[in-house]
């Protein structure tokens, strides 16, 4: 413990910061709804098997992400602590691993602990800690592999080759096939740098057997119940993700290329000056040009892509990470000052943006405390840039790192400072409990609105009339259940089975930047009352 107490520490107030903030407001009406909520009636149902959104089967992903919130529920009951806390847990494990990993390659422990810094002070990690998805639990399991698969190379202990199947099968349980992209191709370049110390053996078929054992054993099970299932996974969940715009997520070529640099801001805006101060040649006989191997492939992959979201690429930042570190490692002294001017001149950024904030007025209000806290900052910036008592590398790393603590710690205060302005629905259950409205059956307009779900805690009936996210798939419901979760407005015997609703039950209409057409005219005037919540509308 005494040899890395510096790291204790940083793992300590990593920690501290991600778990004080995590459930500070509601699950954003993104994947971090649909995922909590999923989870949610995971564990309610007691069905860890078949993922269920808004009481219709969802298998777009394997079960691992939705099994892990569901047992955040059962250590801090449904709310969004309970949904985000092993989010939190996973990048502190990432955090470690990138240290442990970065003492693989130079015998420095600074240079480890700098590396476990700059991860945290990455944009993209902390947006990761706030936004509950498979990508956050893909990069550890990535990041597991990567790391066991360099000890076996390096020392040939079987254990380690098992490390490596084995958490490439809880990455593919996770999110499928893309998990092998970084560590096979960190492994194809990898192994001409460092030769194997053990031959072919026994143990690389069992330990490749082990991998099939848990990664088929979700999509077996289902297979075997239901043969079309092998479809459903190979072709719309795998094949037509990369060559089709199946879920609507086509972005430019260049989308990636522009956002992963200012993403890893500072120090992503740093590598090429690096890689030029250091005279990096692109040929695979260093880590550094092993690491950017395998950091570039995958982009130039994801950039060819039609289905791109940003946290995709977020199994490449703990590469990045260590990258970082080791150039910064063997960059001479005097080239420090201009790496600590970048990192100080984007905290000064950070701090002027966030401290003029909230005298600016715009739909979206800051708290008034940002002021005073960036003014404070500020000071304690221009002080610790005067004071010599460190090495400029390390106020380097220091100065991202708290920059990265005040950006999640605003954040966060942000979001739950103005609620209402942000898709999160805990304004409108708030309101409807208050009003003892929640034993009503709550209808949701032309909106698939998993955060409302979670927020009540129970099911809500979802109304379609041609919005792209409530065209649910079906076809694996085994009885006529769900119908009693989706009405299809557009049909109109759906349209006479909601009116029996209607008149049958108590009800309350919810809307999200929705206007009830004149053609429903006859929905709308079966509410009394409206009640405005920002972009929603509740009709009771």
């Amino acid at each position: 413990m005494t040899r890395h107490r510096h790291l204790f520490f940083l793992l300590l107030a990593a920690s501290i910061i991600l778990l004080i903030t995590a459930g500070s407001y509601g699950v954003i009406e993104t994947s971090d709804a649909r995922y909590a909520e999923i989870g949610r009636e995971m564990f309610i149902s007691g069905d860890w098997l078949h993922p269920n959104l808004l009481d219709i089967h969802h298998y777009h992903k394997p079960p691992i992400t939705y099994q892990i919130t569901a047992l955040g529920y059962g250590l801090f009951g449904i709310n969004a602590f309970g949904a985000r806390f092993f989010l939190q847990v996973a990048i502190v494990l990432q955090m470690l691993l990138v240290y442990l990993l970065t003492l693989q390659f130079t015998p420095k422990r600074e240079t480890a602990l700098w590396a476990s810094a700059i991860y945290f002070s990455f944009p993209l990690v902390l947006v990761a800690s706030r936004n509950l998805t498979t990508d956050t639990f893909l990069t550890l399991f990535t990041l597991l592999g990567i790391y066991a698969w360099v000890l076996y190379r390096k020392y040939g202990r079987v254990h380690w080759l098992y490390l490596f199947t084995l958490s490439l099968g809880l990455g593919f349980l996770t999110k499928g096939p893309v998990v092998f992209l970084a560590p096979v191709i960190f492994a194809l370049f990898y192994n001409r740098y460092e030769k194997s110390k053990r031959a072919w053996s026994i143990h690389h078929i069992i330990a490749w057997g082990l991998f099939l054992l848990v990664a088929a054993s979700w999509f077996v099970y289902l297979a075997v119940d239901n043969p079309a299932f092998w479809d459903y996974f190979i072709g719309r969940q795998t094949v037509d993700r990369f060559s089709h715009n199946v879920f609507n997520r086509s972005e430019p070529f260049w989308y990636f290329i522009v956002l992963a640099p200012l993403l890893g801001m500072p120090w992503l805006i740093l590598l090429p000056w690096f890689a030029k101060r250091l005279s990096l040649k692109l040929r695979p006989d260093t880590i550094e040009s092993i690491l950017l191997f395998t950091t570039l492939v995958p982009l130039v992959f994801f950039s060819i892509s039609t289905s791109k979201r940003i946290l995709y690429i977020l199994p490449l930042y703990p590469l990045f990470a260590v990258l970082t570190a080791l150039m910064l490692e063997k960059l001479k002294t005097s080239y420090a000052q201009t790496v600590l001017r970048t990192t100080g001149g984007y905290a000064l950024f950070i701090f002027l943006a966030l401290g003029i904030a909230p005298l600016i007025p715009g739909k979206i209000h800051f708290p008034p405390a940002f002021t005073a806290v960036s003014i404070l900052l500020i000071l304690l910036l221009v002080w610790f840039w005067r004071t010599p008592s460190m090495q400029i590398k390390n106020k380097s790393v220091l100065i991202s790192f708290v920059t990265a603590a005040y950006f999640l710690l605003a954040g966060t205060a942000l979001f739950s400072y103005s609620v209402q302005s942000f898709k999160i629905a805990t304004p409108v259950a708030q309101w409807i409990k208050a009003e003892h409205l929640e034993n009503r059956e709550i209808l949701a307009y032309d909106k698939r609105l998993p955060s409302l779900a979670f927020e009540m805690n129970r099911s809500i009936v979802s109304l379609y009339n041609g919005d792209r996210s409530l065209n649910r798939e079906v076809q694996f419901e085994t009885d006529t259940q769900w119908k009693k979760y989706l009405y299809n407005l557009t049909k109109p015997q759906e349209q006479k089975r909601l009116q029996k609703l209607l008149m049958a039950k108590p009800t309350l209409l919810v809307t999200y930047k929705k206007h009830i057409p004149e053609t429903l005219h006859w929905l709308r005037s079966h509410y009394a009352h409206e009640k405005k919540l920002g972009k929603w509308t509740v009709y009771y």
